[in-house]
């Protein structure tokens, strides 16, 4: 990743033309503030445009954030579910993959991370059902994986629902802190320079897929092979 900003929005997300300024735009201030703190004009002065712009393209500011919530959700089910395909059979693999796509998403997207897991009461209620259908799919995939360890006794986990709490939370606490080595500060630069001097501040992406893997493996107590 260049040094800089961390990247706005996955490939497949980003659009050409006004609306994916617009897009890169929403996401950077409403990780930033919030969805009260930002409002159409603030949007719309971002990019140097009238507030028509915005309401050719949305009804509101809050089908515009419900869109980006409802894609960041969709995303991160998706590179689980991809993940999970090519792991093969073994259940720790498979637990791994699960983790690995998580914390990669959180870490290379930061700000579109933040938006996924924050203020989903200014959602509409088409995006709300819709991104409550995607954070079920991705929690089903990580407890049949568990459930599936844990019949073939790979796994020895009595509570499979707290691990998956606490691996689900990697992610969206890694996404509040880190940012690649080289970036310019944004508004978490406070706290997350702070977390990376603990952690270090050299962390690669790649070490961190590995490291929490290998937490979550803890978590659900995967047995060694003897």
């Amino acid at each position: 990743m260049p040094s800089g900003l961390p990247v706005v929005l996955p490939p497949r997300l980003a659009a050409d033309g006004a609306k994916g300024r617009l897009l890169e735009a929403a996401v950077e201030l409403f990780a930033a503030r919030g969805y009260h703190g930002v409002s159409v004009r603030d949007l719309t002065a971002h990019l140097g445009v009238q507030p028509s712009s915005l309401y050719a393209k949305y009804a509101s500011k809050a089908d515009l954030f419900s869109e980006l919530v409802f894609l960041a959700n969709e995303e991160i089910r998706d590179r689980m579910r991809a993940g999970l395909l090519e792991a093969g059979p073994d259940p720790a693999s498979q637990l791994s993959a699960l983790v690995h796509a998580n914390v990669e998403f959180h870490t290379t997207y930061p700000l579109f991370a933040t938006i996924a897991h924050n203020d989903f009461g200014m959602l509409t209620e088409s995006a709300l059902r819709h991104v409550a259908a995607s954070r079920k799919e991705a929690i089903d995939l990580m407890r049949a994986v568990i459930d599936r360890g844990n019949d073939l006794s790979a796994f020895d986990c009595d509570d499979p629902w707290t691990a998956i709490a606490a691996i689900a939370g990697f992610g969206i606490r890694l996404a509040v802190w880190y940012r690649p080595p080289g970036h310019i500060d944004d508004s978490a630069a406070g706290f997350a320079a702070e977390v990376q001097t603990w952690m270090g501040r050299d962390r690669s992406i790649e070490d961190l897929k590995t490291t929490y893997a290998t937490y979550a493996l803890r978590l659900v107590g995967a047995v060694t092979p003897s």
